[in-house]
C-alpha cells in the first residue's frame, strides 16, 4: 500500500497496488504469496485508519468519530465504537502499534491486545510474538492465560467481574415478528450452556432424516428450544435431566501432589477455588493429566470411545484437528479403522468434526502426527497445479455405487 504524493489533492489518500499477473497464470506458490501480501496490506490499512481515528478523537471526540465510521465506512454502531476504543488504547502500546502498522499483527489481534490493556496491566513484550504468529481465537486464549498468570488472586476477581456483567435479552423483531435471544455469560456458565446445547444437538442429529437434515444454526435453535421448554415428568419434577457433563482439565504434579493449571476444554483458565467447588458437582467430569487412575486404552474390547477416553481426547486435541471446530461438535475418529484392526486407544484416535470426517472417509485426506505429538489433517496430493487429481477411495465400506446414465431415445 502506497500513498499518493505527486498531487496535493490526494496526498492523504491510500492506494492499493494490485499484482499484474492474472490469477489464472499464477502457480500455487504465487497465489499463496498473493494471499499473504493482501493480508499484510489489509493489516496496514487498518493500522493507518486506527491512527487517523485516534487523532480525530483527540480533536473532535468519540461521538463524531463513530458517526464518521458509520456513515463513511458503513460500519455498525458496535463495530464503530470498538474501533474507536481500540485506536485510543493502542496509543499506550507502542510496540503493538508498530507491528500493526508493518502488517505483522492483524487488526483482530491488535484489538484483543488493546482490550487486555484496558482491563489491566499486561506485559506487552511477552505477547508480541504470539500476536504475530497466532490466529485470533488462539491468541485470545493466550492473552487470557497471560492475564491469569499476572492476576494476584488467581483470576477470582476477573471471574466475578464477568459474572457481574451477565445478562440475557429476549426481543421481538419488528420486521417479521420472530423472537430474538441474546445473552452474555461468564466462561464457566457459558461452557455449561454450550455443553448442554451441543449434547441436545447430537441427539437431534441422530433423529433427523438423513435426506433432509437441518442446518447447524437451525439445529442449535431447535436444541435450545427443547432445553428451555421441556415438560415436567408429571411427578412434580422438572423433567428428566440429560447426561451432560462439563469437562474440567487440570495437571497433576506428582512431586507436590497437587493439581495445577485448571482450565475448561477450550483452554480458558479457571481459578483453583472454582475447580474445587465444581469438583463436587455430579455434572462435572474431571480430566486429570499425568495420572494413571483411568484406563484409557481399551484395545479391541469396544469400538466406540469411552467417556474417559473422550475426555482425554478433548484435553489433548482441544478441537477438530482438521479445521479447529469446537470439541463438542467432534467425534472420536480411528486413524486405523476399527474394522481394519485399529485399536480403540488414544494413540489411534483424534477429534474430527463431521465435515473433516467426510474428507477422511470419502476424499482420501489423512491424519498425521507431528514430532511434537500433535495430530493434523493433510489433503491428498495434487499433481496438477491447476486442478486436483480426482481421488478414489477403494475401501469397501466407503465405495460409492455408480449408476450408468442410459441414453435418451429420441422420438421419431
Amino acid at each position: 500500500m502506497n500513498t499518493e504524493s505527486a498531487n496535493p489533492a490526494v496526498v492523504n489518500r491510500a492506494r492499493l497496488l494490485r499484482p499484474t499477473l492474472p490469477v489464472a497464470e499464477a502457480s500455487v506458490e504465487q497465489l499463496r504469496q498473493r494471499i499473504r501480501s493482501t493480508i499484510r496490506c489489509q493489516n496496514q490499512a487498518a493500522a493507518d485508519r486506527a491512527e487517523a481515528v485516534a487523532e480525530l478523537d483527540r480533536r473532535q471526540g468519540a461521538e463524531l468519530v463513530e458517526s464518521v465510521l458509520r456513515e463513511d465506512g458503513l460500519l455498525g454502531r458496535r463495530r464503530a465504537r470498538s474501533e474507536v476504543e481500540t485506536a485510543k488504547e493502542l496509543e499506550e502500546l507502542p510496540k503493538t502499534r508498530e507491528g500493526f502498522w508493518k502488517g505483522d499483527i492483524s487488526a483482530d489481534n491488535a484489538r484483543i491486545l488493546a482490550g487486555a490493556s484496558k482491563r489491566g496491566t499486561i506485559k506487552e513484550d511477552e505477547l508480541l510474538d504470539d500476536a504475530r504468529s497466532q490466529s485470533p481465537d488462539k491468541f485470545a486464549r493466550s492473552v487470557r492465560k497471560h492475564e491469569q498468570r499476572r492476576s494476584r488472586d488467581d483470576g477470582v476477581s476477573r471471574l466475578e467481574h464477568q459474572r457481574s456483567r451477565r445478562f440475557a435479552k429476549i426481543t421481538t423483531d419488528s420486521d417479521d415478528g420472530m423472537t430474538v435471544l441474546y445473552g452474555r455469560f461468564d466462561p464457566v456458565t457459558g461452557a455449561r450452556i454450550e455443553t448442554a446445547v451441543s449434547a441436545m444437538m447430537n441427539q437431534l442429529w441422530h433423529k433427523e432424516d438423513p435426506t433432509d437434515r437441518a442446518t447447524g444454526p437451525q439445529r442449535m435453535a431447535d436444541a435450545l428450544a427443547k432445553l428451555v421448554t421441556r415438560q415436567s415428568n408429571g411427578k412434580g419434577g422438572e423433567g428428566r435431566s440429560q447426561d451432560v457433563r462439563l469437562l474440567l482439565i487440570a495437571d497433576y504434579d506428582a512431586v507436590s501432589g497437587r493439581l495445577g493449571n485448571p482450565r475448561l476444554e477450550n483452554g480458558t483458565p479457571v481459578p483453583a477455588g472454582t475447580l474445587r467447588r465444581l469438583g463436587c458437582d455430579a455434572q462435572v467430569l474431571p480430566a486429570i493429566f499425568s495420572g494413571g487412575s483411568i484406563p484409557l486404552d481399551l484395545g479391541r474390547a469396544r469400538r466406540t470411545a469411552s467417556g474417559s477416553q473422550r475426555a482425554a481426547l478433548v484435553a489433548r486435541d482441544k478441537h477438530c484437528v482438521g479445521c479447529g471446530a469446537k470439541a463438542s461438535w467432534c467425534q472420536a475418529h480411528h486413524i486405523v479403522h476399527w474394522q481394519d484392526g485399529g485399536p480403540t486407544s488414544l494413540e489411534n484416535m483424534c477429534l474430527l468434526c463431521s465435515r473433516c470426517h467426510h474428507k477422511v472417509h470419502d476424499q482420501d485426506w489423512t491424519v498425521h502426527q507431528t514430532p511434537t505429538g500433535k495430530y493434523t489433517l493433510r489433503r491428498p496430493p495434487i499433481t496438477d497445479w491447476r486442478r486436483p487429481t480426482r481421488q478414489t477411495n477403494h475401501h469397501p465400506r466407503h465405495r460409492r455405487r455408480r449408476t450408468r446414465k442410459r441414453p435418451i431415445k429420441q422420438r421419431k
